[in-house]
């Protein structure tokens, strides 16, 4: 008796159509698929815990609305309303507009959120205390109301929504004023990265923008003299600036950690990764900030000379390892790396490519380094020091010294290195005397590497240049 199959001639196999059907999308439609998925993971992780963020129009029409009928004895907001008034705390639609958080008028509006409670307000009244953080620092009656009613509601909170359970039992963290310091601790004791400081809690990344973890990274920076100081854990505080994303923030960070000495084994890191997120140091601008105080910009302006005082440290070396190998002038050099205040290269394009192949000093190189018209081999350094410009060669010949007034050199427009030598052979700015064992000095001019030059070059130091 015939079979189904014969009957319909159908022989279908199933694993004849493996093959096809393990390769249907081709390699780079599925890179496509995976990518598209990350993406996705990216944008969701990004929203914030508890809800979509309410539309500002809407967030201005209620913050307008509170403020013409919270005197009203006979004013309510509904639930809707109340949950967009939390998120218009501390919105301020001008610049000269008063903020509810700040103001005489956040009693009236706590109690209305106290009258329409929903438990989903715990979240968004948390993050109105993390992102406020500084300012609440110094608005004690302000930062209480808010503390008291979350602590109150997160002690009440006896269901199971997750994201609301995450905060609600781990609220006793964020309502003292050293919560930050607690909080530090923590990951250094759970050995959690700064920037995965958010997994302590079991939140998104996206709260790591808040003003409140600015001051856990700063007490997680001072208790990691206690820890390991590695390398993984220093990146960490990098990477968290980048995903903290506040210049104010990287500038006071980057600067707490070059200027403890206990960092320095990270030092190739920390320049890395300093000028990434502030700038190169010898771009004054770049380091300075209108929202910082007095004291935290000297702060600053002490990391940055104590920076520039490293890379111009690895230029020396560069000098006299790589492009001319001169162990005496480099050693003579890094006596006062300390005091040097900016440092240039010039040369041809074939020096500037090889710089540029280095990759200790490659990203330093375009904003130091000035090509010259003429292709010739010689290349030189210019080190600006206190009130002098000094001029080393790659040809060993002469240091050429210039006060800086003096040194009228577009190093923008450089024919050759001639260009970098205006005095005469014959203008010195210390040579051996006639007279036995005195030296003739100027303030300006040239000194030969001839013989042990060093000691020449101290007496013109001696008369010159120190203080």
């Amino acid at each position: 008796m015939q079979k189904t199959n014969d009957i319909l001639q159908w022989y279908f196999k199933p694993n004849d159509l493996r093959y096809t059907a393990e390769h249907l999308f081709s390699e780079n439609t599925k890179q496509q698929v995976k990518e598209s998925l990350i993406s996705l993971n990216n944008l969701i992780d990004r929203l914030p815990d508890g809800g979509k963020l309410p539309e500002k129009k809407l967030i201005r029409d209620v913050y307008y609305l509170f403020f013409k009928n919270y005197q009203e004895p006979a004013f309510t907001f509904g639930k809707r309303d109340v949950r967009i008034l939390i998120w218009a705390l501390d919105f301020q639609p001008n610049s000269d507009s008063e903020i509810i958080l700040f103001s005489n008028k956040l009693d009236a509006a706590i109690n209305l959120i106290n009258q329409n409670w929903r438990d989903s307000f715990i979240l968004s009244l948390w993050h109105v205390l993390l992102k406020n953080w500084l300012h609440l620092l110094s608005y004690d009656k302000h930062r209480n109301l808010l503390t008291s009613i979350l602590e109150e509601k997160c002690k009440r909170y006896n269901k199971n929504r997750n994201d609301i359970l995450k905060i609600s039992k781990n609220i006793d963290l964020f309502l003292p004023k050293n919560s930050p310091e607690q909080y530090a601790t923590l990951l250094l004791d759970k050995n959690i990265s700064l920037s995965n400081a958010n997994l302590l809690i079991n939140l998104k990344e996206h709260i790591l923008n808040y003003d409140y973890f600015a001051y856990v990274a700063n007490n997680y920076v001072d208790k990691s003299e206690n820890n390991n100081v590695n390398a993984e854990l220093v990146a960490g505080i990098y990477l968290f600036l980048e995903k903290h994303n506040s210049k104010k923030t990287s500038m006071l960070i980057c600067s707490q950690i070059i200027n403890q000495d206990r960092f320095t084994n990270n030092v190739e890191i920390i320049k890395k990764e300093t000028v990434k997120l502030i700038g190169d140091p010898v771009k004054i601008h770049e380091w300075r900030n209108s929202k910082l105080k007095s004291e935290e910009q000297q702060q600053v302006e002490q990391a940055r000379k104590k920076l520039n005082i490293l890379l111009n440290k690895h230029f020396i070396k560069v000098f006299f390892e790589r492009l001319v190998q001169d162990e005496r002038r480099k050693r003579y050099w890094l006596k006062f790396i300390d005091r040097i205040d900016d440092i240039k290269f010039s040369g041809n394009k074939a020096n500037y490519r090889y710089l540029k192949n280095i990759e200790s000093v490659s990203k330093y190189v375009d904003y130091r380094y000035k090509i010259t018209s003429r292709n010739q081999s010689t290349c030189a350094l210019i080190i600006y020091s206190k009130d002098f410009v000094f001029v080393e060669f790659t040809d060993t010949g002469a240091l050429y010294i210039y006060k800086k007034q003096s040194f009228n050199v577009n190093l923008n427009a450089l024919d050759s290195m001639e260009d970098l030598k205006t005095w005469s052979r014959y203008k010195y700015a210390c040579k051996n005397s006639d007279y036995s064992g005195y030296i003739d000095l100027d303030i300006e001019g040239r000194i030969t590497h001839q013989g042990y030059w060093e000691s020449r070059f101290d007496a013109w130091m001696r008369k010159y240049y120190y203080d």
